[in-house]
């Protein structure tokens, strides 16, 4: 084989793992999509999909409201709202005080003892409840307190915003549910109504919709695409190998028809 035709094998075979590593790498992508798409349309229950769903619930915005619209529709004739499975973390003496406290303010301030939980639709986002409770509120201008046990705590407004620092509710651990809601009463009343920042309020916008802070940036798997850059990871693979392979065989080949000649 002379000179030109080792040149054009190597040429050959550089060219073909290229390419090949090219449709290889576009295939596999094709495949881990269309698995994603099915696992997306499909019923069946994992880990991961319980884990995935329960994230993606507070970036639905097409979430229920009804649990909401209860809530607030009770609040409407008692200002305090108590979860049943929450009933033995409050007592009467805190309630009955938290009802004194907010009686007859110009702006309402209403509490929602809820079971707040990871596993809700919210993922256990104490302010986004309490948002998605204003929300559902009839009143222009409101501020509700979500509690739901040790470090479950939230503030929406409604309208207008009344600001508390972190530190301003002085609990304790030890504090049950109904004492730490008449401990964030009590400093929500100790600071001015300001007016709502255009676009909303605090947790609510413009719309009167519960603002997500973290938005979900995650791609639909329909929406995926191959892209150029694995276009040309793929390529320039291929390129690696192919040369390899073909800087190789042609050597190989060299060597073999030496051996052949001098046998």
């Amino acid at each position: 084989m002379n000179q030109a035709a080792k040149f054009g094998a190597a040429i050959v075979i550089f060219g073909a793992v290229a390419t090949g590593s090219a449709i290889y790498s576009l295939s596999e992508f094709d495949e881990a999509r269309d698995a994603r798409i099915v696992a997306e349309r499909g019923d069946t229950i994992t880990v991961d999909s319980i884990y995935l769903d329960r994230i993606e619930g507070r970036y639905d915005p097409d979430y229920d409201p009804s649990r909401y619209q209860t809530i607030a529709e009770s609040l409407q004739s008692d200002p305090v709202y108590i979860d049943p499975y929450q009933a033995f973390q409050v007592d009467d003496e805190s309630l009955a005080t938290i009802r004194d406290e907010v009686e007859g303010l110009d702006m309402p301030i209403y509490v929602a003892i809820l079971a707040v939980s990871q596993v809700d639709d919210a993922d256990g986002q104490a302010d986004l409840l309490a948002a998605r409770i204003a929300t559902e509120l009839p009143d222009e201008r409101a501020t509700v307190v979500v509690v739901g046990g040790v470090g479950a705590e939230g503030v929406a407004d409604k309208g207008a915003v009344r600001r508390i620092p972190i530190s301003a509710a002085d609990t304790d651990f030890e504090d049950n549910d109904s004492a730490v809601a008449l401990a964030y009463v009590r400093a929500l009343k100790a600071v001015e109504v300001e007016d709502a920042p255009p676009g909303g309020s605090r947790n609510v916008d413009e719309e009167g919709q519960p603002i997500v802070v973290d938005e979900d940036t995650s791609t639909p798997p329909k929406a995926l695409a191959y892209s150029s850059g694995a276009a040309v990871g793929g390529a320039a693979l291929g390129l690696i190998v192919g040369g390899g392979l073909g800087t190789g065989g042609a050597l190989g080949w060299r060597a073999f028809k030496k051996r052949k000649k001098n046998s």
